[in-house]
């Protein structure tokens, strides 16, 4: 009888030891399917139990209805940006001919029948004209940007002569701010895998934020990585303690301007777009401070990959 009871207790250790090992088993394949499906949320897949359960499988029917829910929220909410996208991109495009015209009427008025404050006022409106169509222009470009389709030609640019010639074209205004700009010294063409193009806007924004936000000095630098086929071109200007944020990259996100900067014209979507049409040329940027106490310096990096000759 003894024998008998052992052998049952036996038997019973061994099925329950089987037991939790199959279901041990299903749970880590459940754990990679999930892991998986949430890698790939848009797949119509579902987590399985391998091993019959009950609670288990209710438990992983709540996962489902859950992933289900995700599912459906994240459709509709691409859904909603793709539109407003496209009625930023509208809306933009529509605000172009009037702007232009009310440009083309406003330099068409005689100043020499005004009054000298009312010179200066025609003068502030010209001036806004030219500030809206840019930032028309900008709401624009990021509503192409950050669109499903956009794509970018890329080839090999020289990116050295690019940025001679963004920093030339904004040479005046960096005089008219004062700033004392180091440049670098190009031994030889910088070729880069890009698009000539997006690589100019990307220099000019990263120009202006410096003029935003710049106290006294802008330096531009080089650094090549041969190991890495990689080169990074840093924008760095001092900043006061104030301007200070402490989280440098949320200056990528849209409409982010530092508080301080807020009488400046701009929207905030000058580096949004920069870092989008580096992403999209296979490179990346980022932000971040250095310097001591005495003197603070925003750091912009933006890194690309090198290119054959061309």
């Amino acid at each position: 009888m003894e024998v008998v009871v052992i052998v049952v207790l036996l038997a019973l250790v061994v099925w329950l030891g089987l037991r939790f090992y199959t279901l041990y088993r299903s749970i880590e394949k459940a754990e990679k399917e999930l892991r998986e499906i949430s890698a790939e949320l848009f797949e119509n897949r579902a987590v399985k139990l391998h091993t019959p359960d009950g609670r288990l499988e209710r438990l992983l029917d709540a996962v489902n209805d859950n992933l289900d829910v995700i599912r459906r929220e994240r459709v509709a909410g691409q859904k909603h940006e793709k539109k407003l996208k496209e009625q930023i991109e509208n809306i933009s495009h529509d605000l172009r001919t009037p702007l232009t015209s009310l440009r083309g009427y406003l330099k068409m008025m005689d100043p020499g029948g005004l009054s000298e404050e009312n010179r200066e006022f025609l003068q502030t409106a010209i001036q806004k004209t030219y500030t809206m169509q840019s930032l028309t222009e900008q709401f624009y470009q990021l509503s192409r940007v950050t669109s499903g389709d956009f794509a970018l030609k890329l080839e090999a640019v020289d990116a050295s002569r690019v940025l001679k010639e963004t920093c030339l074209e904004n040479y005046s205004l960096l005089e008219k701010a004062g700033l004392a700009v180091a440049f670098p010294a190009f031994d030889a063409p910088v070729i880069v895998k890009g698009n000539q193009d997006a690589l100019s806007r990307i220099f000019a924004n990263l120009i202006q934020n410096s003029l935003r936000y710049a106290q006294s000095r802008l330096a531009i630098c080089l650094i090549q990585k041969p190991e890495e086929e990689t080169v990074c071109f840093l924008f760095a200007n001092d900043i006061s303690k104030d301007q200070e944020i402490p989280e440098p990259e949320r200056l990528f996100e849209r409409f982010y301007m530092q508080e301080s900067s807020r009488t400046h014209d701009g929207t905030g979507l000058g580096l949004t777009i920069s870092k989008t049409l580096a992403e999209h040329m296979g490179g990346t940027m980022r932000a971040e401070y250095s310097g001591s106490e005495a003197e603070r310096l925003l750091t912009v990096t933006v890194q690309l990959h090198c290119a054959s000759q061309l």
